[in-house]
């Protein structure tokens, strides 16, 4: 739906770590998704919280220093991780289901 980000788990990294990704829709109404992981350090945006975005819902938003980034592209517009990206994952759509493509992830 336009304004929400759906949270998927994904396998834990080199890291050990917990990830997750985010999946949203871009203005175009195509799903987008991206690494739960903010540019500036690598924490998630949310710190566990589940809330990704604005309050006008128009950029996902590092709750940790405040960086914003664009939902089409995700990147980033203000911060300190400046015009860097947010890492995107590709979404694989069979039978009108999608599914999060990890491959290029964990090759």
């Amino acid at each position: 739906m336009p304004g929400e980000v759906v949270p998927v788990a994904l396998p834990r990294g080199q890291s050990r770590r917990p990830r997750e990704a985010m999946v949203l829709l871009g203005s175009d109404g195509q799903p987008r998704c991206y690494l739960n992981e903010c540019r500036h350090l690598p924490i998630p945006i949310d710190m566990g919280s589940k809330r990704y975005l604005t309050q006008n819902k128009q950029h996902l938003l590092c709750g940790t220093h405040g960086a914003l980034y664009r939902l089409d592209d995700g990147v980033c517009v203000t911060g300190p991780c400046l015009s860097l990206a947010l890492e995107s994952i590709p979404l694989i759509e069979e039978d009108g289901l999608l599914y999060v493509d990890v491959s290029e992830l964990y090759p």
